[in-house]
C-alpha cells in the first residue's frame, strides 16, 4: 500500500455583504482561525475573459486583497503545503456563487505559482451548509456506475448537439479500463441495435429501454454508487430553476426540473443502515449549466438541489461546456478517482489536464462535496502476520462470542477532535515552548504543566471543544472555554446531531458489535454515548481508573468488580487515563505517564475490576488508533499487559491497527516480533490502514457475517 498525502483542511468562508464588504474567514481543521478580511464589492459584476490564467489571478487577488486575508493565506501556504480547500459561500451571498472560483491562481511574489483547483497539493471543492449526512467511503467492489444517457431523437431539431450513447460509453469504458467497475447503461440500447463487441462482459443493459424518471429510479434502486448522467441542461433565469433535457417513452425531448431530480435522490437516500454500502454516493452531471444557481437561492439549480437532497458529492457544469471538453474531463476524472478514491483531488487532476490543453471552459466542472476527507472509495487495509488469511474469521468469531476487547487510542477521534500532534503545536504556540519536537504532546504538556498544571488542563479542554466545533462547522459559544467536552456534547444533543452529520460514525459502528467491555485511553465520552444510544442510558456503565489517589499505609486493598456483571446488554467503558469531566485525572504530561506506569504496574489488581483483568488475559485484544511510538501505548504494554499471565489464561489473539507500517517485509516481521515481546505466544495480527478504514472494513464484514 502506498502512503497517501495528509492534508490539513482549510475552509474559506465568505459571508453576507456588510458595509465594509463581504467578510472572508480562513480557518483550519486544527482549530486555528485567522483574523477576518473583507472583499471589496466594487470588484463586481464579474467580467471574465478568454484567458483562464488572467481570470484566476484577478479572482485570487480580490480574495486576498485585504491585509488579514493575505496574511492568512501566506501563513497557511507556508505551514501547510498540502491543504484541502473548501470554499463556503453563505446562503446570504448567492451572487458570488456564479464566479469561476475553480480558476483561482496564486502568482504572489516569493511563492511558487499555484492553480488552487488544478493542483494535487490543494484539492478544491465547494460546500453548501446544511443538516445532511456526508456519506461513507465505498468498500464494496465492483464499483457500480449507472450511466444514464439522455439522447432524444429530436435534439438537432431543437438546436442542440446530438448525443451519441455509444461514444459516451466508450469514453467511460476507456476511463475505467482494467479497474473493478461495473457499468450499466440506462436506457438499454433499442431492440435491434447491435451491442458493440468492446462492451462484451463490461456493460450491463438496464431493464428498461425507454426514458422515464420512475424507470431511472427503479434502476438506481438495484444498486449504484455513481450516477453518471449525460444530458443537455440549462438554467431558467425567470423561474430560477435548472432543468435537464431527458426523453419520453417515444424518445422525444422533454424537460425535467431540478426539484423533480432532487426528490428522486431524496427518496433513494432515505433507506436503512443495511443499505449503506450500495447507496448513491456521487452524481456526475455531464450537462451544461447543471451547477448554476438562482441569484437569490443557492439551492435552486440541479446540482445544488441534489446537494440539499443529501447526495454526498455532486460534480456538475456551471456554464456551457463543449462535448469534447466534457468527455476529456470525464475520462481524466474517473481514471484518477478510481485510482485513489478521492473526489476533489480527482477533479483537480482532471482540470489540470484541461488547463494544460488551454481549454476555455476549464472552470465549468464544479465539485460540491460533503465527503469526509474527500474520499469516495475506501480501501481495505492489509493484514500482516503468519496467519493473515484467518485474521477476519478469527476476529469475527470472537466478536460473535463476545470475546473481544477494543482499546481506543487517539486515532479513534480523527475528524472529531484535534490530534495529539495538533494539540502539542497549539500548546507550544500559546505557551512559547522553546524546544524542538513541538508535536510531542506529553513533552510539550510537561513544559507547560511544570509552570501551571491547572492552566494546562484548561487549555487542553478549551482546544478540544474548539476543535470539535470547528470540524463540525458549529458556532462557538462564549462559555466554550469553561465547559468540558462532555457538557458541550450534552447541550448539543450529540446523539441527534450525530445522525444528521454522519451516516455511520466509528463509535456507532463499534457499539453495533455488541461487546461487553470497551477500554479507552481517550478522555472523551463518545463511546458511552454510542452505547447508550444502542443499549439505553441506564444500561451503560463508565469507570475511570483512580490512579492518582494514594493508598494509605496499612489500608486494605480490596478487589472489586462491576455489579451487575458486564454483558452485551449492560456494557461498560473503562477509561484507563482519566476523563474530561475531571481534568486532573487525565494522563497528559511525561510525569503523568511515569507515575501512571509505576502505579498500574504495582496495583493493577486493585485498580482494575476483576472482570477487566479476566478480559485482558482471555479475549482478543483489539488496539485501534495507536502508533507504536505513542507513550499511551507503551505504558499499556509495559505497565499493564506484562503483569498478566497470558499463557495461563490461554489468550490467543491480539489485533493491532497501525496507520504507519513499513513496506519492507523484513521490517514488517520485526514489527510483529516487537509486539510478541509483550504478548508472549499469542497470535498477533497487524492491520495496516487508518482507524476509520479498519472500523469501516470491520463493520462491513460484521454485517455480512451476521447475515450469513
Amino acid at each position: 500500500m502506498h502512503t497517501e498525502t495528509r492534508y490539513v483542511a482549510l475552509e474559506i468562508r465568505v459571508l453576507e455583504r456588510q458595509d465594509a464588504g463581504y467578510p472572508v474567514e480562513f480557518s483550519l481543521d486544527t482549530g486555528q482561525e485567522f483574523p477576518r478580511g473583507f472583499l471589496d464589492p466594487a470588484f463586481l459584476p464579474w467580467q471574465g475573459s478568454d484567458d483562464a490564467r488572467r481570470d484566476g489571478t484577478a479572482l485570487f487577488r480580490w480574495l486576498t486583497a485585504s491585509a488579514p486575508a493575505a496574511a492568512a493565506w501566506a501563513a497557511i501556504r507556508a505551514a501547510h503545503p498540502s491543504c484541502r480547500v473548501r470554499l463556503r459561500i453563505d446562503a446570504e451571498a448567492p451572487e458570488l456563487h456564479s464566479l469561476p472560483w475553480e480558476l483561482l491562481y496564486d502568482d504572489s511574489a516569493g511563492r511558487a505559482p499555484l492553480a488552487v483547483a488544478a493542483t494535487d497539493a490543494t484539492p478544491f471543492s465547494r460546500y453548501l451548509a446544511g443538516a445532511w449526512r456526508p456519506g461513507s467511503p465505498i468498500l464494496q467492489r465492483p464499483i457500480k456506475v449507472l450511466a444514464a444517457i439522455a439522447a432524444p431523437d429530436d435534439l438537432a431539431a431543437l438546436g442542440m448537439a446530438e448525443i451519441d450513447p455509444v461514444a459516451e460509453i466508450d469514453a467511460l469504458l476507456a476511463a475505467v479500463q482494467g479497474l473493478d467497475v461495473e457499468v450499466t447503461l440506462f436506457p438499454a440500447l433499442p431492440a435491434g441495435r447491435e451491442t458493440p463487441a468492446a462492451w462484451q462482459q463490461r456493460v450491463r443493459m438496464a431493464s428498461s429501454a425507454a426514458w422515464s424518471l420512475p424507470a431511472l429510479e427503479a434502476e438506481l434502486r438495484r444498486g449504484a454508487h455513481i450516477l453518471h448522467l449525460v444530458a443537455h441542461g440549462a438554467f431558467d433565469e425567470r423561474s430560477g430553476h435548472g432543468f435537464l433535457v431527458f426523453a419520453d417513452e417515444q424518445n422525444h425531448a422533454t424537460t425535467v426540473e431540478d426539484t423533480q431530480v432532487a426528490e428522486l435522490a431524496a427518496r433513494l437516500l432515505a433507506g436503512g443502515a443495511n443499505e449503506l454500502d450500495a447507496r448513491l454516493r456521487l452524481v456526475f452531471l455531464a450537462a451544461c449549466e447543471s451547477a448554476t444557481r438562482a441569484a437569490t437561492d443557492v439551492f435552486r439549480g440541479v446540482a445544488p438541489a441534489l446537494v440539499r437532497a443529501g447526495v454526498p458529492a455532486v460534480l456538475a457544469m456551471q456554464t456551457e461546456i463543449e462535448i469534447a471538453t466534457s468527455r476529456a474531463f470525464t475520462t481524466a476524472f474517473y481514471r484518477a478517482l478510481l485510482e485513489h478514491g478521492t473526489v476533489d483531488l480527482a477533479a483537480n487532476q482532471a482540470r489540470s489536464m484541461l488547463l494544460a490543453g488551454e481549454r476555455p471552459d476549464a472552470a465549468a466542472p464544479v465539485v460540491f462535496m460533503r465527503l469526509n476527507d474527500g474520499r469516495l472509495l475506501g480501501r481495505r487495509g492489509q493484514v500482516l502476520g503468519d496467519q493473515a488469511d484467518s485474521f477476519w474469521s478469527t476476529l469475527l468469531g470472537n466478536i460473535a462470542a463476545g470475546e473481544c476487547t477494543p482499546f481506543l487510542g487517539p486515532g479513534a477521534t480523527a475528524g472529531l477532535l484535534p490530534t495529539p500532534a495538533e494539540q502539542a503545536q497549539n500548546l507550544a504556540a500559546e505557551f512559547n515552548y522553546p524546544f524542538d519536537a513541538a508535536v510531542d504532546l506529553p513533552r510539550v504538556a510537561q513544559f507547560v504543566g511544570t509552570t501551571d498544571n491547572r492552566r494546562l488542563r484548561m487549555a487542553v479542554q478549551r482546544m478540544a471543544v474548539a476543535g470539535f466545533k470547528q470540524r463540525l462547522g458549529l458556532p462557538a459559544a462564549p462559555d466554550d472555554g469553561r465547559q468540558p467536552l462532555e457538557r458541550v456534547l450534552a447541550a448539543l444533543d450529540w446523539s441527534a446531531l450525530r445522525r444528521q452529520v454522519f451516516e455511520s460514525d466509528l463509535y456507532s459502528m463499534l457499539a453495533e458489535l455488541g461487546l461487553p467491555l470497551y477500554i479507552t485511553t481517550n478522555a472523551d465520552n463518545f463511546m458511552e454515548l454510542a452505547l447508550r444510544e444502542r443499549a439505553g442510558a441506564e444500561a451503560v456503565r463508565s469507570l475511570a481508573v483512580d490512579w492518582r489517589t494514594p493508598v494509605q499505609p496499612g489500608a486494605a486493598r480490596p478487589h472489586f468488580d462491576f455489579d451487575p456483571p458486564i454483558s452485551a446488554q449492560q456494557p461498560a467503558v473503562l477509561h484507563l487515563y482519566g476523563t474530561g469531566a475531571d481534568p486532573l485525572s487525565v494522563v497528559l504530561t511525561e510525569d503523568d505517564h511515569l507515575d501512571y506506569l509505576a502505579r498500574i504496574a504495582r496495583d493493577y489488581e486493585y485498580l482494575l475490576p476483576t472482570s477487566v483483568q479476566s478480559a485482558l488475559a482471555s479475549t482478543t485484544l483489539l488496539f485501534l488508533g495507536y502508533q507504536l511510538e505513542d507513550l499511551d501505548l507503551k505504558v499499556i504494554l509495559r505497565g499493564l499487559l506484562t503483569k498478566l499471565d497470558l499463557e495461563r489464561w490461554g489468550m490467543l489473539h491480539v489485533a493491532v491497527q497501525l496507520e504507519d507500517t513499513p513496506d519492507d517485509p523484513a521490517k514488517q516481521k520485526e514489527l510483529v516480533q516487537y509486539l510478541q515481546r509483550y504478548f508472549s505466544k499469542s497470535k498477533i495480527d497487524v492491520y495496516w490502514g487508518s482507524t476509520q478504514q479498519f472500523v469501516a472494513d470491520l463493520y462491513a464484514r460484521w454485517q455480512e457475517y451476521r447475515h450469513d
